[in-house]
């Protein structure tokens, strides 16, 4: 074999392990996206149309206006609460 065509075994298990990472992430990137697009009914996570020790939706991170929520399904109020809260970063 001339220098061209010699590859060490570092190379090799290098390239082997960046192959098999690649494969890896474009199996798990696909199937983690399609789950975090699901909600949670509102039973689960506790919702109630009140404020709750001065917490309410309007002043979560996951609240989306006009009355949605990125984690909760259905209409939310902006007066309401879950165990989600999760105070908006100023």
């Amino acid at each position: 074999m001339d220098d061209r065509t010699k590859v060490s075994r570092r190379v090799f298990f290098r390239g082997a392990a960046t192959i098999a990472g690649a494969a890896l992430a474009a199996g798990v990137i696909p199937i983690r996206a399609a789950q975090a697009q699901q909600k949670l009914a509102k039973d689960i996570m506790k919702y109630q149309g009140t404020p709750k020790d001065g917490q309410k939706c309007d002043d979560c991170q996951y609240f989306q206006a006009p009355k949605s929520c990125s984690l909760v399904a259905g209409d939310i109020s902006p007066q309401g609460w879950c165990t989600a809260y999760n105070k908006k970063k100023s």
